[in-house]
């Protein structure tokens, strides 16, 4: 992706951004958040036209300084970045939030045994099979897959799993989701 195909917002204040058309052509959108470390924010896709507003799920959020990724759900073509405050009469701290888009080249790719931490989101080159485990407090995520050439995300884990073996349909993007470390091993 070139620069000028690459998506970059920042601010210090919660607010809707959108997702230029140049950036949802090329495919499906991986974005980064990253907040700082006593500021937390969250992300919600959203939808707007000349005369409709809607929102979708809150799909992205950052606790503290570590980027987090996550794929933009199709069909939406902006987000509503939030700032998070713990209480009416708290503030959530100084740190700016700053969001942009990933090109392919810059995301992990599955070839033996992949580890993390919180949300990312990994690429697949082909079909494979590759099993999972949570290692968080909770021990418990998703694994969502959307094709490279785009369209509606799908879960392909077993709601509350704590590890397990997933068949991953073809090219395209592994949108981890989980609080902690996880693995992901090739088979």
């Amino acid at each position: 992706m070139t620069d000028k195909g690459r998506f970059r917002a920042s601010g210090w204040r919660g607010r809707e951004v959108g997702i230029p058309d140049s950036v949802r052509a090329a495919g499906p959108v991986v974005l980064e958040l990253k907040g700082g470390l006593t500021t937390s924010f969250t992300v919600r896709a959203m939808r707007r036209s000349d005369t409709h507003k809607s929102y979708g799920e809150q799909f992205l959020g950052s606790y503290g300084p570590r980027a987090r990724r996550a794929m933009l759900p199709g069909g939406y073509n902006r987000v509503e970045v939030g700032r998070v405050s713990p209480g009416s009469n708290t503030g959530s701290g100084f740190a700016r939030w700053r969001l942009r888009s990933l090109d392919v080249s810059e995301l992990s790719v599955l070839t033996d045994t992949l580890s993390g931490r919180n949300d990312d989101v990994v690429f697949f080159d082909g079909p494979a099979r590759c099993s999972f485990v949570w290692r968080g407090r909770f021990e418990s995520g998703q694994l969502r897959f959307t094709s490279a050439s785009g369209g509606t995300a799908r879960e392909i884990s077993e709601q509350g799993a704590i590890r397990g073996e997933v068949a991953v349909p073809g090219k395209g993007f592994l949108a981890v989701s989980t609080w902690g470390r996880w693995t992901l091993e090739r088979l």
